[in-house]
This record gives C-alpha cells, sequence and structure tokens, in this order.
C-alpha cells in the first residue's frame, strides 16, 4: 500500500523522501558506448568514472543520457569493493568539501559525513546507482555485472580528478566508525560484487539479493517499509 516502491520492480520517481534525493538520484545517468570493446558502461562515481570521461573527452566517444539508455538491450556495470569504494568516496567528498568552502572544520565535516550515511552520490551505494538507473533501462535490458579490477582493460586513463589518496590513519578511523546499517549496505554491494561475471535484468538483480541466505536486503527493505509508513499519506 503505502511502500512507494513496489517490488521487485522500484519507481523512484514517484515519491521523494528527502531533499537529497535529486543529488543522489538526479535524472542524469549515462552510459557509453565502447565499441572497441564491445561495452556500453555505466558511469558510476569511484569506479572508474573520471578516467572514462576522459576517454570521452579525448576519443568523442558517444554518451546515451536517460532516456536513450532504454533503446540498450545491454549496459555494462563495473562493481568496486565496497569498502574500498566506500573510503574513496568520503575521501572524495570531503576533499571536495574543503575546496570549495574553505574553513570547514575538518572533523565536523567528518561526524556529518559519516552519521548521515549517504550525503553525496561519490559514496552512494552501488545498488543505488542501479535503482536509478532502472528508470530509464527497459525491462528485458541485460546488465553485465564486471568486477572493477578489470576497469583497466577498458581505460588506460588513470585520473584520481585532483583527489589526494587517502592515509592510512583516515581508512583506519574511517573503518572503526562503520555503523550497523552502513554494514548492510556495505555487504549488499558485496553480493553484487559476488555476482559479477553474469548478466541479469534488473528485476533478476533484485530477486538474487531477496533470496539470499543472509536476509540483509529484505531487512533493508523492511526499514524503507516502516519509513514510508511513518511519512507518506
Amino acid at each position: 500500500g503505502l511502500f512507494p516502491f513496489s517490488l521487485p520492480s522500484f519507481n523512484i520517481g514517484i515519491y521523494m523522501l528527502t531533499m537529497l534525493d535529486s543529488e543522489l538520484y538526479p535524472d542524469n545517468c549515462e552510459v557509453v558506448e565502447l565499441s572497441l570493446y564491445n561495452q556500453y558502461v555505466y558511469l558510476i562515481q569511484k569506479n572508474g568514472t573520471s578516467s572514462l570521461r576522459k576517454d570521452i573527452r579525448n576519443e568523442k566517444l558517444r554518451v546515451y543520457k536517460n532516456t536513450e539508455i532504454s533503446q540498450l538491450p545491454i549496459i555494462d556495470v563495473y562493481i568496486r569493493d565496497p569498502l574500498s569504494r566506500y573510503i574513496s568516496g568520503i575521501n572524495t567528498y570531503l576533499q571536495h568539501l574543503q575546496r570549495d568552502y574553505n574553513g570547514l572544520d575538518p572533523d565536523t565535516c567528518f561526524w556529518f559525513a559519516t552519521k548521515y550515511n549517504f550525503l553525496n552520490r561519490h559514496y552512494l551505494p552501488q545498488f543505488l546507482w542501479l535503482v536509478n538507473v532502472s528508470r530509464f533501462i527497459s525491462p528485458e535490458c541485460q546488465i553485465n555485472l564486471r568486477k572493477f579490477s578489470d576497469i583497466g582493460k577498458i581505460t588506460n586513463n588513470t585520473s584520481r580528478a585532483g583527489i589526494l589518496p587517502a592515509t592510512t590513519e583516515f581508512e583506519k578511523k574511517l573503518t572503526q566508525s562503520l555503523s550497523d546499517d552502513l554494514k548492510l549496505w556495505l555487504f549488499i554491494d558485496q553480493m553484487l560484487e559476488d555476482m559479477c561475471g553474469s548478466s541479469y535484468t534488473f528485476k533478476d538483480i533484485v530477486s538474487t539479493l531477496q533470496k539470499h541466505p543472509s536476509g540483509s536486503y529484505n531487512i533493508l527493505i523492511q526499514k524503507f517499509i516502516e519509513v514510508a509508513n511513518n511519512v507518506l499519506p
């Protein structure tokens, strides 16, 4: 009834629960055609996007956006190790804050970034990036899940987009701050990484996650239901 995501098919275009939704789930999905490798790669931040954007500019590659993606029979999605991506994403977000808003206290920024799980797309779970693109792909579209460790096979660039790597101290501090809810999200992305090497429709991905013995996906969905029932009319 009140739950806005009618499983197993999501629809995030009807209800928006927070003002962050337009930031985290924008109408700005992009898939780059790599004809040399017979791939159509969905651009996900912290998953080689900066390097691929350089290729797009240098090689004038075609990019499909939003509704244009619906014509594609396949898309390729590179899935990164969840904890590694989370650390890199938080590191990028905090460096952007310091760059764009000079004078912010670093410890306060760190507290907000880790206290409130997802304030920026750089560390939004990869599953939620899939949820967003599911609005634009056809129901029959095959999603090829690929390991991020193979990204070097399709791009020679190693762009860091001006971001300094996370220090060992930063990684340790961040790892020690993981909440139980965040660990659930990271586990969902870990399940996606374990599924790499095969092709699925989005519906199949959701069904596979639902059936996982850990029950992690269903725990998160129950949390969504509880929130929706409390805030939706």
